[in-house]
């Protein structure tokens, strides 16, 4: 629950107008935002998950919290930049299925992320859904494993 709190709390509360115009755009300017948002994203779920922590009584080491902190903010980059998106809204581009109106071969997602004029879209849905089903789990996957560890030196 804390790593869906923090999630939404750092991809919409803390990332402003600024990160959120400029960091798809393959720039200077856009690789300082999108670091920005990455950070503040990542420092937010931390913060949340280390409160759901301590109001459930668990104690999780801090460098397995800090390691999941990390895997979940470069993940949350790599969505974020947007190429790896678009990549996968292509596939099954040519197979003959995936045939617009007029004619033209499209990939399995690929109009569902094209609709991105502004607001909810597409790709704002796709984005949210790789963040929940691939960005998530692994932070919490990488907590899990860092805790394991430090708790198995601890026993030595």
């Amino acid at each position: 629950m804390g790593s869906l709190f923090g999630h939404h709390g750092g991809d919409y509360l803390v990332q402003d107008d600024c990160m959120a115009a400029h960091k798809q755009q393959h720039t200077p300017r856009g690789r300082r935002e999108l670091a920005l948002h990455a950070g503040t994203y990542a420092a937010t779920q931390a913060a949340t998950k280390a409160l759901f922590y301590r109001a459930a009584g668990v104690r999780v080491p801090l460098l397995a919290q800090v390691a999941g902190a990390v895997v979940e903010g470069v993940l949350h980059a790599v969505i974020d930049d947007g190429r790896l998106l678009e990549r996968f809204s292509r596939l099954g581009r040519g197979r003959g299925r995936f045939i617009d109106q007029w004619g033209e071969v499209l990939g399995r997602q690929e109009r569902f992320h094209g609709l991105a004029s502004s607001g909810v879209n597409g790709r704002m849905l796709m984005d949210q859904a790789a963040h929940h089903q691939v960005q998530i789990p692994a932070g919490v996957l990488a907590t899990v494993a860092v805790a394991a560890w430090v708790g198995r030196k601890r026993c030595r």
